[in-house]
């Protein structure tokens, strides 16, 4: 499962704008959901084709899912600690403790190598356990987000997508 990251406290919800990074030292270099590919290659440079689900891989630990040329999914792995973090301000490093002060207690699952979070845009309410599994009017308008922790409890992954990329990489 992938992450969503929120600039806000989690009960007021989650927003497109949530589902972004930017560089750690340069908040006006920002990638966000539904960005188009041109705009997200200016702020990222030109990334890979890695072969890997509709994605590309740039330089710094990112990598971004696009769905018709426009950014649907974002990650960030280890390679991204000093460069990018969230809108939220979360980056690679952090513990899980300061995944749930920035994002709140309203999340999906707590497991002890990830913290999910699942927002419904439409309904405007976070998702709990059977409700995810549950069909929605529009997988693209539950907006997740997730942070993946090493043994330490220290993050080395942030994932942040709706749930038809989530679930079908597409």
């Amino acid at each position: 499962m992938f992450v969503l990251t929120a600039c806000a406290d989690s009960k007021d919800g989650v927003t497109t704008k949530d589902l972004a990074i930017q560089k750690v030292n340069d908040h006006k270099a920002m990638v966000e959901y539904g960005m188009s590919r041109a705009e997200a290659e200016e702020v990222l440079g030109k990334g890979e084709d890695k072969d890997i689900a509709n994605s590309i891989m740039y330089s710094s630990g990112v990598r971004i899912m696009y769905r018709e040329d426009k950014v649907a999914g974002i990650t960030l792995a280890e390679e991204s600690k000093d460069t990018y973090e969230t809108t939220g301000g979360f980056k690679i490093g952090m513990s899980k403790d300061d995944f749930k002060q920035i994002y709140g207690d309203q999340y999906l699952t707590d497991m002890e190598r990830n913290l999910d979070y699942a927002y419904d845009s439409i309904n405007k309410r976070y998702l709990h356990d059977k409700e995810w599994a549950a069909k929605a009017e529009d997988d693209t308008k539950i907006y997740v987000i997730s942070g993946l922790f090493n043994g330490k409890g220290e993050a080395d992954g942030v994932v942040l997508v709706d749930k038809r990329m989530a679930i079908t990489y597409r």
